[in-house]
C-alpha cells in the first residue's frame, strides 16, 4: 500500500513538498524537529469559514482560538485577515495585543481565573466571558462594559474524554437554569453589553451536531432574554469545527454547517424577538491544523518484541498522542514510494513509556536519518510543547510566496536557565 499524503502537501519525485519547497531540504538547513507552515493555506482556511457564514449573515465575526497556535506570526496573519481573538489567559490576551489586535475584537474566556487576572483584563478593557457567576463575583462589584456567560447545555461531544467540553462531567460553564440570575446580577453591577457563549465540542465533523447545539443555545438565549429583559449583543458558538486527521475522514461541510446555524438563528430571532445579535465563532483547529507538518529524524531502530522506530519527535513536541491517544497521519518525507511494511511503534526520546507518537501503525521500513512528516500539526502541537527532559521545542518556519521565514527559533541552553537563579551560597566556588 502506498503512503498517503494530505493537502496542501504534494508528492514530487517521491519527496514531500509544501508551497514548492522540498521539506527534506528545509530539514537539512534548519534541523529537526521542525514545524513548517503554509501561509497560503492558513489564509485560505480562514476565508473559507468566514465566507461560509458571512455570505448568509452579515453581522458575523471570528475570534480565532489562540490556544490552538499562539505563534505571533500566525496571529498577525489572521489579524491581517480581519479576525478577532479568543483568549484564555492574560498572556494570550497580551500576545493578541502585541500582534496589533484591537481590544474590542478580543474575548477573554478564562477558566477559574484569579482576581488579579480578571482585574487585569478589566484594566485592559477586554470583554469577559465568565465561566459562571462565581467568577464574576470574584471582581467584587467591579465589571467590564461587555460580559457574557458560558452555558453548559449538557450536550456532550468530544473526540476524546479529555476534550469533551460540555455535559455533566465537564468543568466548563453553568446550566441554563442559573443563567437568568447571573445576567440580572451583571446588569445590576453595571454591565451594559451582553453576550452568551457555548462550547460545541472538540474536532466535530458532523454538521448535524452544529445544527443541534446552535438551535439549543439560540433558544436558551431567547428564554433568558424574555425572562430578564436583556438584549444580547452577541451569541458566541465557540469552536469545535473539526478537520480530518485520518485517511478516509470526511471533511466538515462548512457550508452546510453555516446554513443550518443561520437558519436556526433566524428562527429563534423571530420566535423570541432577539433582533440581530452579532454571531461569533471561535475556530482554532479548523484554521491552523492542516497548514503545518511536523518533521523529525529517525534516530534509532529496535526490533525485539515489537519494532520501535526512534525519532527526535518526543512527547515534549507532540503531546496530543500520549495525552489523548490521538491519531496523526505520518509518512516518510524523503521516500514516499517506500511501501508500508508491518506495524511499528513510532517513539521519541523522552524517558516515559507513553512517549509514542504512533502505536501499532502500518509504516514503511525506516532507516536512520529518514525524515518523518507528521500531518495536521498546526494546532495543539507548538502551543502544548515543553522542554521536558531538557529537550528543545521545535523550530518553526513559515512559507509564503517563495519566502522562508523563521518564526520561532529552537530553544538554546540559555533558554532552559533564563528564568532561574542559583543562590550565591550554592554557586560553585573553587576551594582555597
Amino acid at each position: 500500500m502506498d503512503q498517503l499524503i494530505f493537502p496542501p502537501f504534494t508528492n514530487r519525485n517521491n519527496r514531500l513538498f509544501l508551497e514548492n519547497h522540498d521539506l527534506c531540504e528545509l530539514c537539512s538547513i534548519h534541523g529537526t524537529p521542525l514545524l513548517v507552515t503554509s501561509e497560503k493555506r492558513l489564509r485560505g482556511n480562514y476565508r473559507r469559514i468566514h465566507d461560509a457564514f458571512s455570505s448568509l449573515y452579515s453581522h458575523f465575526g471570528i475570534r480565532y482560538a489562540i490556544k490552538s497556535n499562539s505563534n505571533p506570526a500566525v496571529i498577525s496573519i489572521l489579524r491581517d485577515e480581519g479576525s478577532g481573538m479568543d483568549v484564555s489567559s492574560i498572556n494570550e490576551l497580551n500576545i493578541a495585543r502585541y500582534c496589533g489586535v484591537s481590544v474590542d475584537k478580543i474575548l477573554f474566556s478564562p477558566n477559574n481565573a484569579s482576581r488579579d487576572e480578571l482585574m487585569e483584563a478589566l484594566k485592559i478593557g477586554a470583554a469577559i466571558n465568565f465561566d459562571d457567576i462565581g467568577q464574576m463575583n470574584v471582581l467584587r462589584g467591579k465589571h467590564p462594559e461587555t460580559a457574557s456567560f458560558r452555558i453548559n447545555l449538557n450536550i456532550e461531544k468530544g473526540e476524546f474524554p479529555g476534550t469533551t467540553t460540555a455535559g455533566p462531567n465537564a468543568k466548563f460553564g453553568m446550566p441554563e437554569s442559573y443563567a437568568a440570575e447571573a445576567y440580572e446580577k451583571a446588569r445590576e453591577i453595571g454591565v451594559r453589553k451582553f453576550g452568551i457563549h457555548v462550547m460545541i465540542g472538540s474536532n466535530v465533523l458532523s454538521p448535524d451536531h452544529f445544527g443541534h447545539v446552535s438551535r439549543e443555545i439560540f433558544n436558551a438565549a431567547g428564554r433568558i432574554s424574555q425572562k430578564t429583559g436583556i438584549k444580547f449583543d452577541f451569541i458566541d458558538l465557540g469552536g469545535g469545527f473539526g478537520v480530518p486527521y485520518r485517511p478516509g475522514d470526511k471533511e466538515l461541510d462548512i457550508d452546510n454547517v453555516a446554513s443550518s446555524v443561520i437558519d436556526n438563528l433566524e428562527k429563534a430571532s423571530t420566535q423570541y424577538g432577539l433582533g440581530k445579535p452579532e454571531l461569533l465563532i471561535e475556530p482554532g483547529r479548523y484554521i491552523s491544523a492542516d497548514t503545518t507538518a511536523l518533521l523529525g529524524k529517525v534516530t534509532n531502530i529496535k526490533k525485539y518484541t515489537k519494532t520501535f522506530v526512534g525519532t527526535d519527535i518526543g512527547m515534549n513536541i507532540l503531546l496530543r498522542t500520549p495525552l489523548y491517544g490521538s491519531y496523526h497521519h505520518m509518512v516518510l518525507a524523503n521516500d514516499l514510494s517506500r511501501a508500508l511494511s508491518g506495524t511499528k511503534e513510532i517513539v521519541g526520546q523522552i524517558c516515559e513509556n507513553t512517549d509514542r507518537i504512533a502505536k501499532e501503525r502500518e509504516f514503511p521500513e525506516a532507516k536512520i536519518d529518514d525524515i518523518i512528516a507528521v500531518f495536521t500539526s498546526g494546532s495543539y502541537v507548538s502551543s502544548m510543547s515543553s522542554t521536558y527532559n531538557g529537550r528543545a521545542r521545535a523550530k518553526e518556519i513559515l512559507l509564503s510566496d517563495g519566502r522562508v521565514d523563521v518564526v520561532r527559533e529552537r530553544d538554546e541552553f540559555e533558554d532552559f536557565v533564563r528564568n532561574t537563579k542559583i543562590p550565591d551560597r550554592l554557586l560553585n566556588k573553587s576551594k582555597k
